[in-house]
């Protein structure tokens, strides 16, 4: 994945030649396999290349015509499509970039292209002659672009540190961004920096007489393409989009690697990539989180079932990653670097992973991240929304092969698949004392976060098929695909999400929702849909680990640190307005060591080491001269 940068000065005055020279140096780690740069009067575009795809191997960017400036960072998805619609011979033209496609599709429809545009993409055109700006991300968002408007200036970036080094003015911290940071409910657009705001998918902004608009030319929603007569249809459908969407990003002609936990997202990805790179007789390199060898604790890790993908997936060069010796609180500084937000507190095992694929020299590295969210979701829900819709007889089958299946007491799968999604029971929980629910409650100064009440839900969503369209149409997805698409490209490699996939999300907004727990299996769309495709024992397992196992030891063994940064009076401010002491020293005891995944003990670690993230990340800030208001 490349990036790109761009300055505009609206006063139609030269671009200064040191904010040219600060953008370049702030993108200089982005220059993998070469850059350039176009200036015209007032307007400098860049471009910073990795090359990942064949056509991209002669890519020259940015490109100047007569009328244009042109700068792309994108993967088409549709090039014998457009070579139609632009009545382009394909003998001709077939060695061209993706980004010339691009461009001569803004040349033939103008701001309306988009529509016409499949892949992952941004990109920036200039206007000489009308002297205006037109900038687009791809439908979902898969590639980053941050912009910055000011009444002399517009500055955009594929990274935040380019806009902020352009932009030259104080840099004021977004206590917004905390918000988001323990939440994900805040507006999407926001950065950590006030003044820089992220461009989401689905997205196109022009600039006409120096003054921005942005429009949503895509949204997520029923388009009636999918009418399959029976379950086996709609089963096949799935499989055969998972088999397109890692087509797609797949160059087998440079090393590929995939973060392997042995779940059923990450080995799906796996055994699809396995077989198509088997197929050109290349191999797949995996990357995975365990425990070392001979670990003493009562912590439990995935390799039992990695191995089973590995035994299955005979071209797999494995790679377990242990991450000795850090914890949460250790590198932060860098790590806010790369992420370009308050890190997550796994964040150290997600720069080990990288770290190792870096050194097999991966270009291409796909995860399985997302799945959970949609195409393996647990369908915890459904007996609500057979309910709803009347259809009692069949949400009672379900309650029955559930509680066999799993072994659960009907009665509590009715609370926690029926109850819980009612209005009654959400009314009754804030009457109700009960022990704290660490998925809401935070370390965060209650007198703080109330602030922001306005910008988080209160109830659970029942349809999944709502909640993601709205995760989507807000920018949330496009943000975490953004987050790991820079992250990799720290250590120039490419990021493959294809669990959020437009054609597998188009496809799953239609699907039955009883597919998801056919027979009353949880996650069971997937599991059908790879039927001899994964290991038996991994399409239908039903226990889980966590992606660092011995999480809350390494957090037992930060409290030192964390509690000298509550004595730290540098740190003072932090305390005073956004983290509360209190919490921390209440709740840090209940962590302990656990075995499996769901322990309630994994959530009060999870919030309390974001408390230190925080504190360490704001006081990093502001030694960079950031402001807090």
């Amino acid at each position: 994945m490349s990036a790109i940068y761009g300055i505009i000065s609206k006063r139609e005055k030269p671009v200064e030649q040191a904010s040219i020279n600060k953008i370049k140096q702030a993108m200089a780690h982005r220059v993998t396999d070469g850059d350039g740069i176009k200036q015209s009067k007032n307007v400098v575009f860049g471009f910073c290349k990795l090359t990942v795809y064949p056509q991209q191997q002669n890519e020259q960017l940015p490109i100047e015509t007569s009328d244009l400036i042109f700068t792309a960072n994108a993967r088409i998805d549709n090039r014998d499509e457009l070579y139609s619609l632009l009545s382009l011979d394909k003998k001709q033209w077939g060695t061209e970039a993706d980004s010339f496609l691009i461009l001569k599709a803004y040349q033939h429809w103008g701001a309306q292209c988009v529509e016409h545009l499949q892949g992952e993409f941004v990109f920036a055109v200039w206007d000489k002659i009308r002297q205006q700006l037109f900038l687009a991300t791809d439908q979902v968002g898969f590639r980053p672009l941050y912009y910055y408007d000011a009444p002399e200036v517009f500055i955009f970036c594929s990274e935040i540190k380019g806009v902020e080094a352009a932009k030259g003015t104080p840099h004021y911290f977004n206590d917004e961004h905390i918000i988001n940071y323990h939440f994900r409910q805040s507006n999407s657009e926001q950065t950590y920096n006030k003044e820089v705001f992220a461009l989401c998918g689905g997205i196109k902004l022009s600039m006409v007489n120096n003054t921005i608009k942005k429009e949503k030319y895509w949204a997520l929603q029923p388009a009636g393409r999918y009418n399959f007569k029976n379950d086996e249809e709609w089963i096949n459908c799935l499989r055969d989009l998972m088999y397109k969407a890692v087509s797609k990003r797949l160059n087998p002609e440079v090393p590929v690697g995939i973060t392997l936990s042995g779940g059923l997202d990450s080995s799906s990805v796996a055994c699809i990539l396995s077989e198509l790179l088997a197929k050109k007789n290349k191999p797949l390199y995996a990357f995975s989180s365990v425990l070392p060898v001979g670990h003493g604790g009562i912590e439990e890790d995935e390799r039992r079932y990695i191995d089973i993908v590995n035994k299955h997936c005979p071209n797999i060069i494995q790679t377990f990653v242990e991450a000795p010796g850090v914890g949460p609180l250790d590198n932060l500084a860098k790590a806010f670097d790369i992420n370009e937000a308050i890190p997550n507190v796994f964040f150290y095992m997600d720069m080990a992973i990288a770290e190792a694929a870096k050194e097999k020299n991966i270009r291409s590295l796909f995860t399985g991240f997302g799945g959970d969210f949609w195409v393996s979701w647990k369908g915890n829900s459904i007996i609500y929304l057979l309910m709803q819709q009347g259809k009692y007889k069949a949400s009672m089958q379900l309650l029955k092969q559930l509680a066999k299946v799993y072994d659960i007491n009907p009665l509590k799968l009715l609370k926690s698949d029926y109850l819980f999604y009612t209005t009654l029971w959400h009314q009754l929980r804030k009457i109700k004392p009960r022990d704290i629910n660490w998925q809401q409650h935070t370390t965060l100064q209650p007198g703080f976060a109330a602030q922001y009440t306005h910008v988080l839900f209160s109830e659970q969503q029942s349809s999944q098929s709502a909640a993601m369209q709205a995760m989507v149409s807000d920018g949330q997805i496009s943000r975490f695909n953004g987050l790991f698409a820079n992250r990799n490209e720290h250590y120039n490699m490419a990021t493959c999400d294809m669990m959020f996939d437009k054609d597998i999300m188009e496809f799953l907004i239609e699907a039955p929702v009883h597919l998801f727990n056919k027979n009353g299996y949880r996650r069971s769309l997937i599991r059908h849909a790879m039927h001899d495709i994964l290991p038996p024992a991994i399409q239908w397992r039903r226990d889980k680990s966590p992606y660092s196992p011995d999480y809350a030891k390494r957090t037992i063994m930060a409290k030192a640190k964390l509690f000298s940064m509550m004595d730290d009076p540098e740190k003072a401010f932090v305390f005073d307005k956004y983290i509360s002491k209190d919490a921390i020293i209440r709740h840090f005891d209940d962590i302990v060591p656990f075995a499996g995944f769901s322990s309630p003990t994994s959530v009060t670690g999870i919030r309390i080491m974001q408390a230190g993230i925080v504190t360490d990340c704001l006081i990093y800030l502001k030694s960079k001269g950031y402001l807090f208001e």
